[in-house]
């Protein structure tokens, strides 16, 4: 069925195109009964006004483009669902875009954006500086950067999470309880600034509360190989815990001590970053270092509305929410793991 248009109504009713928008909009003057004829004809038709032709002619739409790596990934669920709902009580409709982790496609998605007169854009960006990123720029239209940040674009403001107090607060529980090297795996293919981050974050914090020989790194990429071979790395050094910077690794990483026949907790003690309904859902529950999502969700559209409602460009703010250790039951005393 097709949609109905003001062409439609006008003709129904019987009065010029003209008449029904201002009708419509409380405008003009028209007896009660030619106003109470077009309205009845709106229903009759189910008109919707188009609100691509209104956004153009109040030089805004009211919708803004939301753009992640993995919408599949529980993460970016979560924040893509707290910024939406942020948006939509203050009356914007979303466009929701996934780059998958790849350049090209985070820059046809922003093209696409550009094509429907967004108000502003929030962007989870891929590592590096883009040409689809330069367009958003060189267009002066309002950008914000959640959870990563592209490292020499100083002018965009952003939301991310500061990696240091959850992890020294996790590093320094694993010591308590008895851990004497505890591994971290990275995941530097991401070519995520904040995610690296992680990484200098531990080595500094791990190299001072455990010493040099307490902290061991490996990294890995989404492949099962690379995984596998960083978990026989960890466990070949002797760790007793290991801290996942990027919560799909714990989750293969997770899978893999499982089909070895390894207790997480007690075997070996796991600590990822993502607060995320998996890591709740397992048994036992997995200790997690919380970049308080709905927190950075919040902030970030409070930051893009800002920038859309001023009159002057403003300067560009960076702010760093503190992570927070959650321990769970993934975490226990540090034993020596078992020869498999």
């Amino acid at each position: 069925m097709a949609f109905a248009t003001i062409r439609d109504v006008a003709q129904k009713a019987g009065v010029s195109i003209t008449a029904v928008s201002q009708i419509l909009h409380g405008k003009g003057r028209f007896s009660d009964e030619t106003k109470a004829l077009v309205r009845r004809t709106v229903d009759e038709l189910g008109y919707v006004p188009d609100s691509r032709a209104q956004g153009i002619r109040l030089s805004e739409s009211r919708t803004v483009g939301l753009l992640v790596p993995d919408i599949r990934n529980p993460f970016f669920a979560d924040l893509v669902s707290s910024m939406e709902e942020q948006l939509y009580e203050k009356g914007y409709s979303t466009l929701i875009g996934t780059s998958a982790e790849d350049v090209q496609r985070q820059d046809a998605f922003i093209t696409t954006l550009l094509g429907q007169r967004i108000d502003g854009a929030i962007v989870v960006p891929e590592g590096a500086d883009s040409p689809g990123i330069r367009s958003l720029i060189d267009r002066d239209l309002p950008l914000v950067f959640v959870d990563r940040t592209v490292e020499g674009l100083d002018t965009v403001p952003s939301v991310v999470s500061d990696p240091y107090p959850g992890i020294e607060s996790a590093v320094d529980t694993l010591r308590q309880l008895g851990h004497r090297r505890v591994g971290f795996v990275a995941h530097s293919s991401l070519g995520s600034v904040n995610v690296n981050e992680r990484e200098t974050a531990f080595r500094a914090i791990a190299g001072e509360l455990l010493g040099e020989d307490g902290a061991v790194v490996v990294d890995c990429d989404n492949s099962f190989r690379s995984r596998k071979d960083a978990l026989m790395a960890l466990l070949a050094e002797g760790v007793t815990a290991m801290l996942c910077a990027y919560s799909p690794d714990a989750i293969a990483l997770i899978g893999l001590l499982h089909d070895r026949g390894m207790d997480v907790g007690e075997d070996l003690s796991v600590v990822s970053f993502d607060d995320i309904d998996a890591f709740r859902l397992m048994s036992p529950q997995v200790a997690i270092i919380s970049q308080q999502t709905a927190d950075m969700g919040r902030q970030g559209v409070e930051m893009l509305l800002s920038r859309i409602g001023a009159k002057r460009k403003r300067r560009a703010e960076n702010r760093r929410i503190p992570t927070v250790f959650v321990q769970r039951g993934s975490v226990g005393g540090g034993v020596a793991p078992p020869e498999r």
